[in-house]
């Protein structure tokens, strides 16, 4: 498969998704949260919120390296084990520098997945933009692909 292909695969899995896996490491080790999440349309940047006063956030504002896994194992462990694609994400935390990009990022998140929208609209929340670095895709229980972003 070549690199535009492999990307395309990517880019499929992280558009047709919006519930991911998010991975932090602080003080105490890793920290893993289930997450809602929106992305960019080149999946660049994938959006989520949170709590300012959340172990996530501590985290990634003192170590803004992340991993990201987004699957689609949805509907497939009873007897499509073998359709089964895992995308890890590496990617660093970047903050949002100005009230224009947390609005419209805030938009994307509501389109993708409203009710998380609603519930982080105040001001305790904050956005995490995760900058993606590469991705590696596995598809199936053989099949992997690795592209740098």
């Amino acid at each position: 498969m070549n690199e535009r292909k492999k990307l395309k695969a990517c880019l499929d899995l992280i558009n047709s998704c919006n519930i991911l896996v998010l991975a932090t490491q602080g003080g105490d080790g890793v920290h893993t949260s289930l997450m809602a999440y929106a992305a960019s349309d080149d999946g660049s940047e994938i959006y989520m919120v949170s709590s300012r006063n959340s172990r996530k956030w501590q985290n990634i504002t003192r170590n803004r390296q992340v991993s990201l896994l987004i699957d689609n194992r949805e509907d497939k462990l009873d007897n499509k084990r073998h359709e089964i694609k895992a995308l890890t994400v590496k990617g660093s935390f970047v903050p949002l520098d100005t009230p224009a990009e947390r609005s419209a990022v805030l938009d994307r998140i509501a389109e993708a997945v409203p009710a998380i929208a609603s519930e982080f609209s105040g001001d305790d929340s904050a956005i995490i933009r995760i900058k993606t670095e590469s991705l590696l895709l596995l598809d199936g229980p053989r099949d992997s692909y690795y592209c740098e972003v």
